[in-house]
């Protein structure tokens, strides 16, 4: 397994518990849907970086080729971003205390870094959630360059997330 950091701004962040990706947009019975039922969701997150920053990270081990090479993208301005993943539960892994089929993986370990430099955990209570714009660093856990999953994110500099307010009472 290798470990990757990733430096980048975060999009659409949906790392919390409750927040994860469970399909509901998708076809019931469709394949996608199907496998996403059978993790529990997944958390996910756009990581928006430069040319650089991409060469560097599939150079370090991020795939860039294959179904999870699918996972880099361009938005409408040319932006490239790796769409970031973690399943909540994996069916593969065994549980090491009670040999069950699937563990529970949770979200991503969430921490950030403080004006000291220093490093603190999130709290969400306090720290709300991640909003678009902030500067984070993502830590992946990459097996056998196929498989890559967002283990950790370091918050450098937090923009806090506002929801959009309805106008005209709707």
């Amino acid at each position: 397994m290798a470990t990757v950091y990733v430096e980048g701004t975060a999009q659409f962040a949906k790392v919390f518990e409750g927040q994860q990706d469970l399909g509901a947009n998708l076809p019931e019975g469709s394949d996608q849907r199907v496998k996403l039922e059978s993790v529990q969701g997944q958390y996910v997150m756009n990581l928006f970086m430069t040319k650089d920053a991409k060469k560097q990270a599939i150079a370090d081990g991020v795939p860039n080729k294959g179904m999870v090479g699918q996972l880099w993208k361009e938005d409408t301005e040319g932006e490239i971003y790796y769409k970031c993943t973690r399943k909540h539960f994996n069916p593969k892994f065994v549980d090491r205390d009670t040999g069950d089929q699937g563990v529970v993986m949770g979200t991503p370990k969430i921490v950030m870094q403080t004006e000291d430099g220093g490093i603190r955990e999130w709290d969400k209570e306090t720290d709300g959630v991640i909003g678009n714009g902030s500067k984070v660093v993502v830590k992946f856990n990459v097996w056998q360059d196929k498989i890559c999953e967002m283990e950790a994110i370091k918050v450098v500099e937090h923009i806090k997330y506002e929801p959009e307010t309805q106008q005209g009472g709707f």
